[in-house]
């Protein structure tokens, strides 16, 4: 049995580099897929199969309300949703400052709400469907100077649990991915950061990463794409409010 979505509508927040993976893995699965992101240069490297792309702040809920109707109705409705829209930036509690923290719970958060809100009544009208949002192993344990992502991130968590169980009735399926160290642009950036701040080279750091990860390496975005194709398909169709951890066994 394979995860077939042929004939299926999706709807993909975020361009990144896990964003990009799932687009191409729900396209080569069958689905019909529009791709939202705030960066023109992010949507004008996705796969040239995607059926449309919108340029669209998640933070900004006119804006969301605007690119739904518009993707619904070019889609002809939905059947299934998946929020990687994220940024990251780093800060002690003590030093930051409530633009950062804000701007990181408008997208992160505030930006899940809105997006699962403005097609909650298009899955319904479908007869069901499920939705999948990018948590992070940060949204399991909290990291230093990570605090407001990790606040968010949690959060997505606890959204998306409460989520499933008030729209379990109507068909719709609601998970989370949590994924740990994963080949992507932020996660450089990141592993910079602890580099910078041990005073150590960026090799070190990445090997002490290995060592913590029971599979002894960097995950790549794919890996996280294919539980997220799994969570949509129905292949997990008694499968609702879960997190499932992509880290490759955390130690």
């Amino acid at each position: 049995m394979i995860a077939d979505l042929e004939g299926r509508r999706a709807v993909v927040t975020g361009a990144g580099a896990i964003g990009s993976a799932v687009i191409l893995c729900l396209i080569e699965a069958g689905a019909s897929v529009s791709v939202w992101d705030r960066s023109h240069e992010a949507l004008a490297a996705v796969d040239r199969r995607v059926m449309s792309s919108h340029l669209v702040d998640v933070g900004d809920p006119l804006q969301v309300a605007k690119a739904a109707a518009i993707t619904c109705a070019s889609l002809g409705g939905i059947d299934y949703l998946v929020n990687t829209a994220a940024v990251a930036t780093f800060s002690t509690v003590a030093d930051m400052d409530l633009v950062t923290w804000q701007e990181t719970l408008d997208i992160n958060l505030t930006g899940v709400f809105v997006a699962c809100q403005a097609f909650l009544g298009p899955l319904k009208d479908n007869g069901g469907g499920a939705i999948v949002n990018i948590a992070s192993i940060g949204g399991l344990r909290g990291e230093s100077e990570f605090a407001h992502y990790c606040a968010a991130k949690f959060g997505v968590i606890g959204f998306s649990q409460s989520l499933a169980r008030e729209v379990g009735g109507d068909g719709i399926r609601v998970n989370c991915v949590a994924p740990g160290a994963i080949e992507s642009p932020m996660n450089t950036a990141t592993l910079h950061r602890y580099a910078e701040r041990c005073g150590v080279d960026i090799a070190v750091v990445e090997s002490e990463i290995r060592r913590r990860v029971a599979l002894r390496r960097i995950g790549d975005p794919d890996e996280v794409a294919k539980t997220v194709l799994f969570l949509l398909s129905d292949l997990s169709s008694y499968v609702s409010g879960e997190a499932i951890a992509v880290t490759g066994g955390v130690l």
